[in-house]
């Protein structure tokens, strides 16, 4: 676990560094100000960011703790659209967003025979939707969010299918906040 464990962390860590230059490359810190960064706790807990890409899209990732069927690195990059909008105030803007993407979640796993496999590696689809209380006077969102994920893919540590087809769907739940640059 410990090797790719560091390696998703490196990843993560690079996009922290590199993430807000890369928004000042296409245009952030500005009056648009298209990318956000920022943390979300629940499952998953870490890092959170969002590009707007204009008219109602964006992409969204994430890397962090996942918890629950599997506890571990979880790494996901969803398309967003944001449909409606439930309120539009002074203040803040509410819509509702819905979207779809992919996940990695890398963990340990302890079967009920207390055999220990290490490097589990779940390759699936994540279809996240959520509210988001985007402020219209300070570059920051809120965000509540629900996603549905379904396992496509279980490799266990020696590299191979491994037939087990439980714990196929699961949902995460987070709550967090974004800092735009």
């Amino acid at each position: 676990m410990g090797r790719l464990r560091f390696r998703s962390l490196t990843l993560g860590a690079a996009l922290f560094l590199l993430a807000p230059g890369l928004a000042m490359a296409r245009g952030g810190g500005g009056p648009g100000r298209p990318f956000g960064l920022g943390l979300q706790v629940g499952s998953p807990t870490g890092l959170s960011g969002k590009y707007y890409l204009g008219g109602g899209a964006a992409m969204q990732f994430g890397v962090g703790e996942a918890f629950g069927h599997g506890d571990g690195l979880h790494v996901n990059l969803e398309a967003l659209f944001h449909p409606v909008i439930l309120a539009r105030v002074p203040a803040f803007t509410l819509p509702f967003y819905l979207g779809v993407g992919g996940r990695i979640l890398f963990h340990d796993d302890y079967r009920h025979d207390n055999h220990y496999h290490d490097d589990d590696v779940h390759v699936g689809l994540r279809a996240p939707f959520g509210l988001l209380m985007d402020f219209n006077r300070v570059p920051m969102d809120l965000f509540l969010e629900l996603a549905l994920v379904i396992d496509l893919v279980d490799l266990d540590d020696e590299d191979d299918y491994d037939g087990d087809h439980e714990d196929r769907t699961d949902l995460n739940a987070a709550i967090g906040f974004r800092y735009y640059f």
